[in-house]
């Protein structure tokens, strides 16, 4: 891809970068749980927590230092796709903690993200620069899908964590990691709020690239991604109703959202340009 005219080079190449923030990931990841399997945890400092926070400030600005620097979002690429929504599974997590005070477990978040980075890092392929040309609701339609992912993902954590949480109580286990996972019911509130943001950023992305693909001259290209980005939001939004109506049990929410996790995947991957 030729750079436009004015564009500036990084100061650190982005794949170095990205191996930065994918080794603070990890090095967070192993602090973490450490900090969770050591005997007397509450001494230790809750250095995986700031590492965390560390990598996605530095992610952030690679990511907006590629997008200034090539005029263009960060997303025009498989790779650049997967350090998004690192930054925004990691983002959510930080939010999550700093607004409601719901601490997903640190260790798996930091492994998730730097799962992608790690892939990011190993992908290559063509880029596909957006200019003044591409159609500006589709940057919309990008965004929210990105969006939408990270929610869902978000929330599969959290369900893994309420479901590993329910079965130490039935078991009667309240000691080592179990004692410091979150309540049944803040992480049944915070998980139903996820489902239901998920199904708003999905469904805004759903629509916005069905009507480009029935409009567009090359819309049918879309269309595989769209059906299971569609059937995802179906599936989304019968697991939101029976929750809402109290039809489902936590746990069963819970399962649900991770058996959610793979049509999901399945869209995101058909997303990825590499996939086209």
């Amino acid at each position: 891809m030729v750079a436009a005219s004015g564009d500036t080079a990084l100061p650190l190449p982005l794949g170095v970068m990205g191996m930065v923030c994918a080794f603070i990931f990890l090095f967070s990841a192993a602090w973490d749980w450490q900090v969770k399997s050591a005997p007397s945890p509450r001494n230790v400092p809750a250095g995986g927590l700031w590492l965390l926070r560390l990598g996605w400030l530095l992610l952030t600005i690679s990511l907006a230092a590629d997008g200034l620097s090539r005029n263009t979002f960060p997303v025009d690429s498989s790779a650049g796709m997967l350090r998004s929504i690192s930054w925004g599974l990691a983002g959510l997590a930080i939010f999550l903690d700093l607004a409601f005070q719901h601490r997903l477990p640190v260790w798996v978040i930091s492994s998730a993200t730097m799962a992608c980075m790690f892939t990011a890092s190993r992908l290559g392929g063509e880029t596909h620069a957006f200019t003044s040309s591409v159609k500006p609701l589709i940057l919309l339609h990008i965004a929210a899908a990105i969006l939408a992912y990270c929610l869902l993902a978000a929330q599969a954590l959290n369900a893994l964590a309420y479901l590993l949480q329910d079965r130490a109580l039935a078991q009667r286990k309240f000691g080592g990691i179990y004692g410091l996972l979150p309540a049944l019911v803040p992480m049944n509130k915070i998980g139903t709020n996820l489902m239901g943001a998920a199904v708003w950023m999905l469904g805004l992305s759903v629509v916005i690239g069905a009507v480009d693909a029935f409009t567009g001259i090359a819309g049918w290209v879309n269309l595989p991604k769209l059906f299971m980005a569609a059937a995802t939001l179906l599936l989304a939004v019968i697991l939101l109703v029976l929750q809402r109506r109290s039809t489902l049990s936590g746990a069963a929410f819970a399962r649900g959202s991770l058996w959610l996790l793979l049509p999901a995947l399945l869209a995101l991957w058909l997303s990825l340009p590499t996939a086209r």
